[in-house]
């Protein structure tokens, strides 16, 4: 067979990572705190501290566990990306639920953009008529686009936090047991 016989393979789409984490973990909802900001590259958000070495990922502790965010002295425009992990305590540990978002400041910042730019485009229209208000809405359309298509830098820190989440907790998480493939079919020796 030559490999002009092979069939065509198409690219492989890239397989969308999961926006949700559970882990069953071995330690206390205290303890697994205590564990994120033993990682040197994770600090607890404080007030403005000066300037000086960022940490990698801030960690900022909320009614039912914590948040993490990924760069959190880069002060640059585009998206950036946090984690909110969920702890529930259980008899012999804690249940651990990660979800990953966009930061709510980057929300506030898409929907002010918008908001402003509609405003001005119906003040437009009815000022200057519908030609000099879709020449005006072009800015505004042209800043949102550049924040929206900020999508590397958002997948970068996702898998940061990602990375962050899974070397930290995968040590301590309960072991689960494969289920046997057919528990109640007898063999074909017996």
């Amino acid at each position: 067979m030559s490999p002009s016989d092979l069939p065509a393979r198409r690219p492989r789409a890239l397989a969308r990572v999961p926006a949700t984490l559970e882990f069953t973990v071995a330690a206390t909802p205290a303890a697994v705190v205590d564990r994120f900001l033993a990682a040197p590259e994770v600090a607890l958000l404080r007030e403005h501290t000066g300037h000086g070495a960022d940490p990698g990922y801030a960690l900022e502790r909320s009614e039912h566990g914590f948040h993490l965010t990924a760069d959190p002295g880069a002060w640059r425009p585009g998206t950036r990306a946090i984690c909110e992990v969920q702890l529930t305590p259980q008899d012999d540990g804690a249940r651990v639920v990660v979800r990953f978002r966009l930061h709510p400041l980057t929300r506030t910042a898409f929907a002010y953009i918008i908001a402003l730019g509609l405003a001005m485009a119906a003040f437009q229209i009815a000022i200057a008529g519908p030609v000099v208000a879709a020449t005006l809405l072009v800015p505004f359309l042209i800043v949102v686009g550049l924040l929206a298509a900020d999508r590397s830098s958002l997948r970068r820190q996702q898998r940061a936090l990602r990375m962050l989440v899974e070397a930290t907790l995968t040590p301590i998480a309960v072991p689960h047991e494969r289920a046997p493939a057919a528990p109640f079919r007898r063999g074909t020796g017996d």
